[in-house]
């Protein structure tokens, strides 16, 4: 059966109006998972947009390694991820973006993660996340989940540092009025970076991240594209490009990022396409 939850995926991609055409509609189908996909824009059977921005406060409490005596040492990551969904997207209206009339929903939550180092090469993160969201100016609440296992394994292969990642995790809600639902997914991955003389100095190494990635969504995502039409998402490629600075952050004013980037994803065919910033490893969350 298609979960009807899941179908959010598609049209408000976790809290946003969805534009059709040149009018804009409420989604018909639960938001919830908006968080799941992050910043970015989304399309789906070019009939459907959608708009999420998601920031996450981070504390990371302790750092994972290992030390001469080849003692371990788990990393805790504390975050407060926060998703806004926004009606429209246009770059010829700025003040219209950022206007808090122009956000559609909003979802706040608490998460945490252990990064466990097995050996030099290979790690696991187990990462837990507990939500709440709301339709502004609607009733519309829900509590929302999600928890993931990842994997890391490295190695370096000429001037490339490599790193294969896994990942197999499930996100849902339940809201305050209606049944709750959820979906399970799985993900493999390839990073590596690779060295520039670009922006280099004597200090700082200026670096080039590239990822691809296939995500499977094990319960297939359904949405409508119109009265009597429904699709389904199972799964999507995802290809990554940013540039960073060897073990130093890049600041933005008063931010830090790891990389700075875009993402292209795109699945089924076409039905869905997106793209994405990229602000760190697939690892890290």
């Amino acid at each position: 059966m298609l979960r009807t939850g899941a179908r959010s995926l598609a049209l408000a991609l976790l809290g946003t109006s969805v534009a059709f055409g040149q009018q804009e509609t409420a989604p018909d189908v639960h938001w919830a998972y908006a968080s799941f996909f992050g910043t970015g824009w989304y399309k789906i059977s070019d009939t459907r947009e959608a708009f999420v921005i998601r920031t996450a406060s981070r504390w990371p409490v302790r750092e994972a390694r290992f030390d001469d005596a080849g003692n371990r040492t788990l990393g805790y990551t504390f975050r407060v991820p926060v998703t806004l969904g926004l009606a429209r997207f246009d770059f010829e209206d700025i003040p219209g973006i950022v206007d808090p009339d122009n956000i559609s929903t909003l979802s706040i939550g608490f998460a945490a993660d252990i990064d466990i180092p097995i050996n030099d090469r290979f790690s696991l993160r187990p990462i837990g996340e507990l939500g709440f969201g709301t339709i502004l100016g609607e009733s519309g609440d829900a509590w929302t989940w999600r928890t993931e296992l990842r994997s890391r394994y490295r190695f370096e292969a000429g001037k490339l540092d490599w790193a294969l990642l896994a990942s197999i995790g499930n996100t849902g809600f339940k809201p305050d009025d209606g049944d709750s639902d959820h979906f399970t997914f799985a993900a493999l991955a390839a990073e590596f970076d690779y060295p520039i003389n670009w922006l280099t100095t004597d200090d700082r190494q200026t670096l080039l991240h590239w990822h691809l990635g296939y995500t499977d969504f094990i319960d297939e995502i359904s949405f409508s594209s119109g009265t009597t039409r429904l699709d389904s998402v199972a799964n999507y490629w995802q290809l990554g490009l940013a540039i960073g600075r060897q073990e130093q952050p890049i600041k933005v004013w008063f931010l830090e990022f790891d990389r700075l980037g875009l993402a292209y994803k795109y699945g089924d065919n076409g039905r869905l396409r997106g793209i994405t910033f990229v602000f760190r490893s697939i690892y890290d969350p």
